[in-house]
């Protein structure tokens, strides 16, 4: 499944800075080489089920020592590649102002280089229908390959491969959340209507309720159909004020059915963004949802 363990790499920017002091001009450049993440660790991964290829970058709290006997709660962030910096710095701060536990980040990402190499990879793993048109608008869009509707194979590729390499590698209790916005979002609420035991945390930042008509809504109804006693999570669901295609409408409807079918150990936190759209909304999104998901209880 894993073929090496290295330290997380990212590529600086070259930095070049120009200063005029008085009538003396001084040029300065500094060149920057490759930087390394603290405590952070990059498996290439292969699954048997969906014959994907993965990239999976594991975070580690401060202080995490495998001799010892402390366990972390544990939070897999999809769309690693662009979404594991942002979160991973972003949950130091909250453990450095001792407003959030320390926890484990696994991001969950690909072995590609951009965003735009990833849309066949996401778009197979995070829909839950098959979608033609989507896919030949995305296929003349990224000149790839594109085919959705594979949501229920990445799920077993999660539970059954993913998940629990990690968690035999390290120390993680039974803690254990899932992060992602739109497509992943829309897997993230697939999987609490499909298989809620998996998670107890859910961090659903502009889920893409329009996809298949709102398809997930069915999904939805039926999993509330089946009367459920009790649903043992704490789920962070927002969306921008300025998110077109009905967004707001749709949370706001997946939500409604939720309250409307008490579950018994469900902790919902539903907010609106004012004045974000779709991409500006998810540093806010991200950083309200770990605070809500993780608060350490100091404000």
């Amino acid at each position: 499944m894993f073929t090496h363990l290295k330290p997380h790499i990212t590529t600086a920017l070259l930095c070049f800075i120009l200063m005029l002091l008085l009538t003396s001009p001084v040029f300065a450049q500094q060149t920057k080489g490759p930087v390394t993440l603290q405590n952070t660790y990059t498996y290439s991964f292969h699954s048997n089920i969906n014959n994907g290829d993965y990239e999976l970058e594991v975070s580690l709290p401060p202080g995490y020592n495998a001799a010892d006997t402390i366990h972390y709660p544990i939070l897999y962030v999809l769309d690693g590649n662009t979404f594991m910096p942002l979160l991973m710095t972003m949950q130091q701060f909250f453990v450095t102002g001792e407003e959030s536990v320390p926890i484990i980040i696994v991001g969950v990402g690909y072995p590609v280089n951009s965003l735009l190499e990833t849309m066949p990879m996401r778009t197979r793993d995070y829909t839950p229908t098959y979608d033609f048109a989507f896919d030949t608008m995305m296929k003349n869009y990224v000149h790839q390959p594109v085919t959705s509707g594979g949501a229920d194979k990445f799920l077993q590729t999660l539970s059954k491969e993913i998940i629990p390499f990690v968690e035999h590698t390290y120390k993680a209790s039974n803690d254990r959340a899932i992060a992602g916005h739109s497509f992943g979002a829309l897997f993230g609420a697939y999987t609490l209507f499909h298989q809620p035991q998996l998670f107890n945390r859910y961090l659903l930042s502009s889920v893409s309720l329009p996809w298949d008509n709102g398809s997930l809504l069915k999904d939805e109804q039926q999993f509330l159909d089946a009367a459920p006693a009790s649903l043992n999570a704490k789920v962070f669901v927002s969306v921008g004020s300025k998110e077109e295609n009905g967004m707001i409408p749709l949370m706001q409807q997946m939500t409604a059915a939720l309250k409307a079918h008490p579950l018994k150990g469900l902790t919902l936190v539903e907010k609106i963004m004012d004045n974000e759209t779709h991409a500006s909304v998810v540093p806010v999104a991200f950083s309200q949802g770990v605070h809500a998901l993780y608060n350490s209880g100091k404000e």
